[in-house]
């Protein structure tokens, strides 16, 4: 049985919150089929089956395609080829998105429901307003172990410096989540853009490499599962279901 560790809501030196975003990407929509919805998110964030009924309920088709990391999302619409209507990055991204007129903004005359989301969740720094995104979900970044394959549970991220970690820890591929451990690790703010600081983390995530069993996404949640690994970097939804599933 694997424990959860951390995913501390009110601890704030030690929390990395993560923004999934609704963002609409198509500034052509009205001359493509109004009966297909392309969608771009995360692997394993929406249940098939909640999409089989949207189409029954609404007659419109819905075109699903997944990404492991903003990195990857970001090139393939950048590089275009594909045109989306919705895609769900994190927050970080929307400013970069924006600025690089990926994005267009909201038709909010269309949309419903927005009252339902909670105001501290909105006019966020990175869209102010909410021009260009709404809220999806939020969550942590946290640290999940094994109880069975480590002697002492990890309780800070500078713990999985430990020489006893060698070659045992998951790692999500996201640089921002990367780097935010290493200067969270460090004391240092999150968004720090002291070039002191963030040489000094870099320095220090190098050291990390050797405790480093595998980068991945969403197949940390199986790997962990089947024990392939004692400790996983991971956010707080992927850890809710592996404790599930274990």
């Amino acid at each position: 049985m694997k424990k959860l560790y951390s995913f501390l809501a009110g601890i704030v030196a030690i929390i990395l919150v993560l923004w999934g975003i609704a963002t609409h990407l198509d500034s052509k929509i009205n001359s493509r089929d109004s009966q297909k919805l392309v969608i771009y998110n995360w692997g394993d964030y929406i249940d098939p089956e909640l999409l089989t009924q949207f189409t029954e309920e609404t007659g419109i088709q819905v075109q699903y395609e997944t990404f492991d990391s903003n990195e990857a999302m970001y090139t393939k619409i950048k590089q275009g080829g594909t045109t989306y209507d919705i895609a769900i990055p994190s927050e970080y991204m929307i400013n970069k998105m924006k600025d690089e007129d990926l994005l267009v903004p909201l038709d909010y005359s269309k949309l419903e429901g927005l009252e339902n989301i909670g105001p501290e969740f909105l006019n966020q720094s990175f869209d102010p307003g909410n021009k260009f995104s709404i809220p999806y979900f939020w969550g942590t970044l946290g640290i999940v172990y094994n109880e069975t394959m480590v002697d002492e549970a990890p309780e800070h991220w500078d713990d999985l410096w430990k020489q006893e970690y060698k070659n045992s820890i998951m790692l999500f591929d996201g640089a921002r989540e990367v780097l935010g451990l290493g200067l969270n690790s460090l004391g240092y703010s999150l968004n720090s853009k002291d070039t002191q600081q963030l040489e000094e983390t870099v320095d220090k995530l190098y050291k990390l490499t050797p405790n480093i069993k595998a980068i991945v996404a969403d197949e940390m949640k199986g790997y962990m599962i089947q024990n392939n690994a004692a400790i996983g970097v991971t956010f707080s939804g992927e850890a809710s279901q592996m404790l599930r599933k274990k």
